[in-house]
């Protein structure tokens, strides 16, 4: 009679360590004195579609603005890093707005 036993190593990868996850976005930023809302949406059961709205300042109350999107038709796997793409959205489209009132 014969005997045969499997033999198992570990597994050793050689990848450095994962680096810990960013912290969560708050529900809303001010930039350069605008509110930005991040507000990215789920676009099906694994993706997300980055979103923010914009809101401006005027007789010191926030005044709706109207919601960004993310330029291209990109998806994320979690709503942090749509909001995260949404809020780079937003940051570029403020400095362009600054810029363009001179």
């Amino acid at each position: 009679m014969s005997v045969t036993r499997r033999v198992t190593r570990p597994i050793v990868t050689s990848a450095a360590p994962a680096l810990p996850a960013p912290a969560p976005l708050p529900d809303e930023i001010t930039y350069r004195g605008y509110r930005i809302e991040p507000g990215s949406y789920a676009v099906n059961s694994i993706a997300w579609s980055p979103r923010v709205v914009v809101s401006t300042r005027a007789d010191g109350s926030w005044v709706r603005g109207t919601p960004l999107y993310s330029p291209n038709a990109v998806r994320f796997p979690t709503r942090d890093e749509a909001d995260r793409r949404a809020l780079e959205v937003a940051k570029a489209w403020v400095d362009a707005a600054i810029e363009q009132r001179g």
